[in-house]
């Protein structure tokens, strides 16, 4: 027997599609792909699965997240939406000081700040980032998002406070 919601949410879904453009039909594919995704247990967030993260670190110990730039991450002057480019910057930052920290503590972010320098557009964007300074309680970190061409579009510095682990 079908519940309340999923009821609710077939029926908002059938009057989408009834009314949606391709477009609209291309972004709702990209979501329902990052949530079977996160289900897989392929991401530890909804924002990652959202965004469709790919990250690594490279050679120089520099961490790197890239994201494929899609419709639903653009504003409507057809670049990535400045909001998307900080998340994917404090994402770079905060992932790079969780990953080095021991078992049972945790980083939240702090502080950014965040300069954008062009426009967000191409194919994708890839953020590098690097821990400057780690204390026992603070570590301050910067990255910076580069488009296709490898050039910068923006750059952050974020003050991230290490806590234990709930």
């Amino acid at each position: 027997m079908e519940n309340n919601l999923s009821h609710v949410l077939r029926n908002e879904f059938e009057d989408f599609l009834a009314q949606s453009s391709k477009e609209d039909q291309e972004v709702l594919s990209s979501f329902l792909r990052g949530l079977r995704e996160k289900q897989k247990g392929n991401y530890v967030s909804y924002i990652g699965s959202w965004l469709e993260t790919e990250r690594r670190f490279l050679d120089d110990g520099t961490y790197e997240v890239s994201i494929p730039i899609k419709p639903s991450i653009m504003n409507a002057l057809n670049i990535v939406h400045g909001g998307v480019t900080a998340t994917l910057l404090d994402t770079t930052m905060g992932s790079m000081v969780n990953l080095s920290l021991p078992e049972g503590q945790v980083a939240v972010t702090l502080d950014m700040k965040v300069n954008y320098i062009k426009g967000g557009t191409g194919n994708k964007l890839r953020c590098q980032g690097e821990i400057i300074s780690r204390g026992n309680k603070v570590c301050v970190t910067e990255a910076k998002v580069f488009n296709d061409e490898n050039k910068v579009i923006a750059l952050a510095t974020g003050t991230f406070y290490v806590l234990p682990a709930k």
